[in-house]
């Protein structure tokens, strides 16, 4: 069989239209380069099919090739690796939320530092040694009480500082806007955002991919959004040959394909179990009605998400926010507790039992909305107003009304010993006890400033090892370019050499 006199016209008209296709792909990788979430293209090249297929009836020998084609454009995707560096990014998203929020936490619990609790609190110690040395001292028995409410107030400043901390975190009861407004629900709806854009997306590649082409754009677009979210929650991703993803929270299904099948919401924790003091938002899927951070699996694993409910939280385990509160409490209801002991045990100035005039009382009026009792705590104003109320001095059976007298500092010496004694229901002395707080918050922000530094590297070295592959290196564009560059300019030099051919034997023949 004779091949048709413009055969070769026709090979030479495809070779053209195949070099200058793959010469659109590299360029559109160089002018994405630089652009997040760029996939690096490649054009399949393959051979046409030759000319004519062997068959019975075909009398010709052998076949005549037709040059080649561009099959598809596909991408340098490695669904292994995005799926190691979306595990290795949720842990680092839950580290640099701890992180941060750890670095709040030192600011507000300012230790060591001259206006901070254990401040006040050693002045009040200090003034009640100097008390003891100088009882029957108007000025030291005022300045006793002022330093009294000066370490009040340290405590309950710091104290709201925790809740303001804990409240934008997570959400508090004494306002129940808040846990609409919180960090952690703040979270869940960017997630959700997240999740509607990939359904949309989806139902984009579909469409696209149902016409027979690529939908290589749009799955680029996909994977940065579900690289996004793998920072906020942790996520597992299942893809298809169709291009499709489902994509689960939890272990809940959220999105199957073009479908989203659930989301997340957040809501006050009103029950009994978790104690809403230990988890005061409950985060739950929406249709599903899924608890997801109630300590039982399912359970959110990593993530901002988990960072931020875990910090809010009351995790004996971890120092949080409430965790902290609640020492401080402790570390102040003690000093109370023990001061008052002695204070209502002695004897004032005019030799009076002072039973019933405590160094600190409690009224309940004040911040009602604040469950821990070291909001509720203040000086005494009857003894600011009249410091010869305060009982520096003991109750003495040897002497006579039991009173030794203006000179007796005793019962001040007992208080300013409170320093340096162990109290059971801190299982220290209150010094210690403060100090031991500040030093595990140190630990833990140490530690999570390490784990932050260190996962960082992680996802950045998986991120490279992405790139190896995914990335565009402009070298190597630069390279294909020039070897299209050159595969177009020959086969153009064969359709002009082609031309000249036949423009000769049409000029023979007439």
């Amino acid at each position: 069989m004779i091949s048709p006199g413009f055969f070769g016209l026709y090979n030479a008209h495809r070779a053209l239209l195949t070099a200058q296709g793959a010469m659109n792909v590299v360029n559109a990788n160089i002018s994405n380069a630089n652009t997040e979430g760029y996939t690096k293209q490649r054009a399949d090249i393959t051979e046409a099919d030759p000319y004519a297929a062997p068959s019975i009836s075909q009398l010709s020998q052998g076949q005549v090739g037709q040059g080649s084609i561009i099959t598809q454009v596909t991408r340098s995707r490695d669904q292994f690796l995005d799926a190691q560096y979306r595990l290795a990014n949720g842990i680092s998203g839950q580290n640099t939320t701890m992180n941060g929020i750890f670095d709040q936490l030192q600011g507000i619990v300012a230790e060591p530092s001259t206006n901070g609790a254990n401040t006040a609190m050693q002045n009040f110690y200090d003034t009640a040694q100097q008390l003891s040395v100088s009882p029957s001292s108007t000025a030291v028995r005022s300045q006793f009480m002022q330093q009294a409410a000066d370490m009040v107030t340290t405590f309950q400043q710091e104290g709201q500082q925790l809740v303001d901390l804990r409240k934008n975190l997570v959400g508090d009861p004494s306002d129940t806007t808040s846990f609409a407004t919180s960090q952690l629900a703040i979270t869940a709806n960017q997630i959700n955002t997240m999740l509607s854009s990939i359904v949309k997306i989806n139902q984009s590649i579909a469409s696209v991919q149902s016409s027979g082409a690529n939908a290589n754009d749009l799955l680029d677009q996909r994977d940065l959004m579900l690289d996004k979210l793998s920072n906020l929650v942790d996520i597992k991703v299942t893809n298809y040959d169709s291009g499709q993803v489902d994509v689960t929270i939890a272990g809940q299904n959220m999105i199957k394909g073009v479908t989203q099948m659930d989301s997340l919401q957040v809501i006050q924790n009103t029950g009994t179990t978790p104690a809403p003091d230990d988890v005061p938002s409950l985060i739950r899927t929406v249709k599903g009605g899924i608890t997801l951070n109630d300590g039982t699996a399912p359970d959110i694993s990593s993530g901002t998400l988990k960072g931020i409910n875990d910090m809010g939280g009351n995790d004996l385990t971890l120092t949080t926010v409430r965790g902290l509160l609640g020492k401080l409490d402790s570390l102040l209801t003690s000093i109370v507790t023990t001061v008052n002991t002695l204070q209502t045990s002695g004897r004032d100035l005019t030799g009076s039992l002072a039973t019933s005039n405590p160094v600190f009382k409690t009224d309940a009026t004040l911040n009602p909305s604040q469950p821990l009792a070291m909001f509720h705590y203040v000086a005494n104003t009857d003894i600011i107003k009249n410091p010869k109320l305060l009982a520096a001095a003991s109750d003495d059976s040897t002497q006579t009304g039991n009173f030794a007298g203006v000179g007796d500092g005793r019962n001040a010496t007992l208080m300013a010993q409170l320093r340096d004694k162990t109290d059971a229901t801190l299982g220290s002395n209150p010094v210690d006890y403060l100090t031991g707080m500040t030093t595990s918050l140190g630990i833990d922000a140490s530690s999570y400033q390490s784990s932050s530094k260190s996962q960082a590297a992680l996802v950045g070295s998986l991120s490279q090892q992405r790139a190896s592959i995914s990335g565009v290196n402009t070298d190597e564009e630069t390279i294909d370019l020039l070897r299209f560059q050159r595969a177009f300019e020959a086969s153009s030099k064969v359709i002009s050499t082609l031309d000249q051919m036949y423009q000769t034997i049409i000029n023979m023949a007439g």
